[in-house]
């Protein structure tokens, strides 16, 4: 589970009808705002990416001008920390001994995470 705080700035004249579109759409509650043009809008996802779609969601609404990311947190983080952890100092990938060749990035932390883990169990 995700959860965030933004900060979304809205046209002034279209303020009441971008917060009221947030609301309805249940894309996060609203603890405050100043009335005029700033919500603040917390956001509740099953992961990053659900998280991402929210955001996208909200800055297309009609008067909104900015989503800005205030605070994040994610069991996601809690997960790869807990595997790091667990895990070599560094990585067997990193050392003097594995010619640049054998080096790929895949270019996601988790699909690595997941084969690493993977390599660990035997598979």
């Amino acid at each position: 589970m995700n959860i965030s705080g933004l900060v979304v700035r809205v046209q002034p004249e279209l303020f009441e009808q971008a917060k009221n579109e947030i609301l309805e759409r249940g894309l996060g509650e609203i603890p405050t705002h100043d009335g005029e043009s700033k919500l603040v809008v917390v956001v509740e996802a099953e992961d990053t990416a659900a998280e991402m779609v929210i955001y996208k969601t909200i800055e297309d609404i009609e008067g909104v001008l900015s989503v800005e990311l205030a605070y994040t947190y994610s069991e996601e983080f809690d997960d790869a920390r807990e595997y790091l952890e667990k895990s070599d100092p560094v990585p067997e990938v990193l050392s003097d001994e594995v010619p640049i060749e054998g080096v790929r990035y895949g270019g996601d932390v988790r699909n690595w995470m997941r084969r690493y883990s993977n390599e660990d169990e035997g598979e």
